[in-house]
């Protein structure tokens, strides 16, 4: 099943503002052909006032690979500074997934990006293991980009009606998006005989408008991409609403290919007992399977504005 809503457009938001966003990026650079392209992605985002830190980290096996890895870096830093983008870089040595987060605690940034896999990924292995590691622990916004890039005009926006969903809207409304870019918001419906069964809502089942009593399912699917529209329509993006009732993984991955979607956006479940991040089963599948780039979101961000 497949439901799509109409909705009223907002007018569509510019990139001349009276104001600019300061947006800080920690970019993982590998000179993989991964984050090759997403240095594509970042060098067409409407930037107006933005730092980048490339950050190569090299292993104690890899110590050889030093002046590769410092000409990688210059060659990023160089793209970045003629599309007027402020870039700095730094290497350093370690774990690359340890170093990765603690230069994350330090700097802080509005967003991290990392390659897929990696340049020395095991053929057949679908995420590297740096990113799989860094996007389990981190508590910041994570792209995890995969080529190749192909502009960023369609949006999938993947709500569960969760907190996190709600702060992966806020911060996509905030986001350097391109004026072009359309946001698809979809809600997901698992089968019925999917849907654990709750004994206090089928004895004390909501009532609508007209005094029927209604379960839970499409009624609730209406009101979380109501409430994600909402939000982003408060930044004037354009949005599209649909709704789909099934395998959550598989309806996502099916929806992106149908789709030709640029960007998947989702947000993901907070602390754990243990005190760390911790995945969902739908997050780690769409990063191991989704065919586009995916970005998690965990916590509010707040961005500054800058006259």
């Amino acid at each position: 099943m497949t439901i799509e809503y109409y909705v009223p457009q907002p007018i569509r938001r510019v990139t001349l503002r009276p104001y600019r966003k300061y947006f800080s990026v920690l970019l993982a650079d590998d000179g993989s052909p991964d984050v090759l392209a997403a240095i594509d992605l970042l060098v067409d985002l409407p930037l107006d006032c933005c730092t980048v830190t490339a950050l190569s980290v090299i292993s104690q096996r890899e110590a050889n690979g030093t002046a590769l890895r410092e000409a990688c870096l210059e060659q990023t830093r160089q793209r970045l500074e003629q599309a007027e983008i402020c870039a700095r870089t730094m290497l350093r040595g370690g774990s690359p997934p340890e170093v990765i987060l603690q230069v994350a605690e330090e700097l802080s940034p509005h967003l991290v990006v990392l390659g897929a896999t990696g340049l020395n990924h095991v053929f057949g292995v679908l995420l590297g293991g740096v990113a799989e590691k860094v996007v389990e622990q981190i508590r910041l916004p994570v792209l995890i980009y995969r080529q190749p890039y192909r502009g960023l005009r369609k949006i999938g926006f993947f709500t569960d009606g969760s907190s996190q969903a709600e702060y992966a809207a806020e911060y996509l409304g905030k986001f350097p998006l391109p004026d072009e870019a359309e946001i698809h918001v979809v809600h997901v419906v698992p089968p019925l005989v999917m849907q654990p069964i709750d004994l206090e809502v089928l004895q004390n089942p909501k009532i609508d408008g007209n005094g029927k009593g209604k379960l839970l399912s499409i009624q609730d699917a209406d009101e979380i991409l109501r409430r994600a529209t909402l939000i982003l329509q408060r930044h004037e993006l354009p949005t599209r609403a649909v709704l789909l009732e099934g395998e959550p993984g598989e309806q996502i991955r099916d929806y992106v290919e149908k789709e030709a979607i640029d960007l998947v956006v989702l947000g993901a479940s907070g602390l754990s007992r243990r005190h760390q991040w911790q995945l969902g089963s739908l997050p780690r599948k769409l990063l191991h399977y989704c065919p586009c780039p995916t970005l998690i979101v965990k916590e509010p961000v707040e961005l500054v504005h800058k006259n």
